[in-house]
């Protein structure tokens, strides 16, 4: 190690980050409907990079690395992703090795820096490493004080639900693949409940919920198309198929 000499936890956490701290307004409404609004600070990762080296030139940063799995939960051999996917969510690990002590941290993967993301695109994913990195970090004493505070109001607002149209617009979907494959309305939708592993009735879904879903519908309805094209003419309804638990006609993965 050639760093001078070891900082101790207490100075590093009374350092001033004044100049490096960001703010994140987020707004809410309160149980009586009045909209508000409160701040979080956080420290910039590149700050937080910037000062970790000036200390420690051979501190590090692990970006943890997963098996990648599919939309039915089955994983991909020789394949690995800087998150984990799981039934409950995607979250991201990271460990940060500092004066010669490493520091672990978990993240899940949100947005408004409160909800889930169902099906994060690499931005998120990028970003809640960062974030990541901050976090494990400052078990450090690096910026910790900033998470002092870091806990949500308990009746903050949902996330925005879909329109009606929207909502609309998949029944339709739906109702194509029902009579193309001859398969009943309910049976596709408990088929998509299972695969998504989103329970929301579709009348209530936010927009994250819906993208997850509307996707995986426009695959069953690109397949319907398909096997359509393939029926000889005058041929009937194609024969069904099981896929786990449902029937949903040819129109499985598998």
């Amino acid at each position: 190690m050639t760093i001078k000499e070891i900082i101790p936890f207490e100075e590093l956490y009374n350092r001033d980050l004044t100049n490096a701290v960001k703010k994140n307004v987020q707004k809410y409404t309160d149980k009586q409907g009045n909209p508000q609004e409160f701040s979080l600070e956080y420290l910039s990762w590149s700050y937080g990079w910037r000062e970790m080296k000036r200390i420690d030139p051979e501190a590090s940063e692990k970006v943890h690395e997963f098996p990648m799995f599919d939309n039915q939960f089955r994983m991909i051999e020789g394949v690995t992703v800087p998150y984990l996917k799981t039934p409950q969510g995607f979250f991201v690990r990271n460990t940060v090795t500092f004066q010669g002590k490493a520091e672990t941290e978990w993240l899940p993967i949100v947005e408004k820096a409160k909800y889930p993301v169902s099906n994060p695109n690499s931005f998120q994913i990028n970003t809640s490493n960062k974030r990541c990195f901050v976090k494990a970090l400052a078990k450090h004493g690096l910026g910790l004080y900033l998470y002092a505070g870091e806990d949500m109001p308990e009746d903050i607002s949902k996330p925005e639900l879909i329109s009606e149209e929207q909502v609309g617009y998949l029944d339709e979907i739906l109702k194509v693949v029902a009579q193309a494959t001859d398969t009943d309305f309910e049976i596709l939708v408990a088929n998509i409940r299972e695969n998504t592993k989103i329970q929301t009735p579709f009348d209530r879904l936010n927009k994250n919920e819906y993208g997850t879903i509307l996707n995986y519908a426009n695959r069953m309805r690109l397949k319907a198309e398909k096997v359509q094209k393939a029926k000889p003419p005058g041929q009937g309804a194609p024969k069904k198929i099981e896929t786990k638990s449902f029937t949903w006609g040819e129109l499985s993965d598998e």
